[in-house]
């Protein structure tokens, strides 16, 4: 069966998606009055940010930490956006899209986050908002963005609303299990939100299909879409370092920096080298170029704080960059073949596996720490390892922890990758399972804006190119 688009399927699938888009209308207004119930009668100010509450005034501003959530905005809004308008008919899908899923997840990760925290600590209070909030509501926003670039072009905005309804619920309990539960440091998020979204969406696009979609007409890119999704991979790349530093402080914060520019210009280069090598005629890539590249940001996420030195920050850039091109000419294909998963994005080799990579040496890093290499600020870093008597733990400005050793930590870490795996496949199968049924409507024509969105004809970009091609040869005539 082929995908030849006749007029009147495309007139189905137009009447179809007045269908999708007004359950799509239905289910936001509910699910945006339900989000500000919750916001009136569970959130409030934080304490240095309501105006009632008597706090010094050098503890109100905002301070350096806004630079670093703009930067980690910007990441989501442009970077993600553009890095997923290679589809040469989906580009209003993938930078519109992302935008309207992206601002729902920030409402609903903060939410969430706080209730975990609650349930945990069992003890209920309001959700504390603050930039520290705000930062990790985004951080949720990048799980649910990663899970968008495995189905991409094959699901509607309905679908996708529900994706992220539910992801976030898991997100947050696996990040509230690997944090505070198991006491694992993954302060860039290579586990908790990198291996957690690219597995959820490995699983969901699986449980989703089609199979087949790699060979629709439309799943290919031009020239300018490719260029466009490049833009997004240099704002990626760019700011990177702030997504991995931002909820770090002081020299913590600092070392978070400089490894992940590292680690980043490590993956960049190995990119380059091996997509060289893989590809056929040994021409480079552009697919291995947008996306190898970022790999470096991705690996050195859990590890980004800890004292990993120069040479180990690049080392795991340039591996993951390598592994994750190798996954980009190899592995995909193997995914296809075996697991029935069309990955559009390539979620799993951009996040996934350099996300496990990033998971593994964090738990090698923890291993080898010791007090002599990380002196008092080692109980920062890995909570855990703080001193128990709360006395001792007072003095050093830490809160008091379990005297863990580093190869308790280690398996510590070990074992929060495996959560991070295990849970995002579950809840991930759990949801295309669901969005599969009928009820949701699913996209009998893949990869095409004018299904969910108005698009201008293309005749008129086409004849207004001609005149202006036949004004340049009169010209020159």
């Amino acid at each position: 069966m082929g995908y030849e688009r006749t007029a009147s399927a495309q007139s189905m699938s137009s009447l179809a998606s007045l269908g999708v888009n007004r359950k799509f209308a239905i289910l936001g207004i509910t699910l945006q009055i339900i989000m500000i119930f919750l916001y009136a009668f569970c959130a409030s100010y934080a304490p240095n940010v309501d105006a009632s509450v008597d706090t010094d005034t050098t503890e109100i501003g905002v301070g350096t930490r806004y630079a670093f959530f703009q930067d980690i905005h910007v990441m989501m809004f442009i970077g993600f956006a553009f890095l997923m308008a290679f589809l040469k008919k989906h580009t209003f899908g993938s930078v519109g899209f992302n935008f309207m899923i992206a601002s729902f997840t920030i409402q609903w990760a903060i939410l969430l986050t706080g209730f975990w925290e609650c349930v945990y600590a069992e003890h209920w209070e309001h959700v504390n908002i603050d930039l520290k909030m705000l930062i990790r509501g985004d951080f949720g926003a990048a799980a649910v963005l990663i899970t968008f670039g495995v189905v991409l072009g094959k699901v509607n905005p309905l679908q996708l609303l529900v994706i992220a309804f539910i992801e976030i619920i898991f997100y947050t309990l696996n990040e509230m299990i690997v944090v505070l539960g198991l006491g694992a440091a993954d302060i860039g998020g290579s586990m908790v939100i990198h291996t957690f979204g690219a597995y959820f969406g490995i699983a969901c696009g699986i449980a989703l299909g089609p199979a087949n979609a790699k060979k629709h007409p439309l799943n290919n890119p031009r020239k300018s879409t490719d260029t466009f999704a490049m833009i997004g991979t240099i704002f990626l790349w760019m700011f990177w370092p702030s997504f991995n530093a931002a909820m770090a402080d002081g020299s913590r914060q600092h070392r978070a920096v400089l490894n992940t520019v590292l680690s980043l210009t490590g993956s960049c280069i190995s990119s380059f080298i091996f997509s060289g090598l893989l590809r056929p005629e040994n021409l480079f890539s552009m697919v291995d170029i947008q996306n190898a590249s970022l790999a470096g940001g991705v690996a050195v996420g859990s590890c980004a704080d800890m004292m990993i030195r120069p040479w180990g920050a690049i080392t795991v850039g340039f591996f993951a960059g390598a592994w994750s091109t190798y996954g980009f000419n190899r592995i995909q294909l193997i995914m296809q073949e075996k697991f029935a998963l069309y990955d559009t994005c390539g979620v799993h080799n951009l996040h996934g596996m350099p996300g496990i990579i990033g998971g593994v040496a964090a738990a090698i890093a923890a291993s080898v720490a010791t007090r002599d290499s990380y002196g008092d600020s080692i109980g920062l870093i890995f909570p855990r390892r703080a001193p128990s008597d709360p006395i001792v733990a007072a003095a050093l400005g830490i809160a008091p922890g379990v005297d863990r050793s580093s190869s308790e930590q280690a398996m510590a870490q070990f074992a929060a990758l495996c959560t991070s795996i295990v849970l995002g496949l579950f809840s991930g199968a759990i949801t295309g399972v669901i969005i599969r049924q009928p009820f949701f409507g699913s996209p009998t024509t893949l990869f095409d804006d004018s299904i969910y969105w108005h698009v201008e004809p293309e005749t008129e970009v086409h004849e207004n190119k001609n005149n202006i091609d036949n004004g340049i040869e009169m010209a020159k005539i």
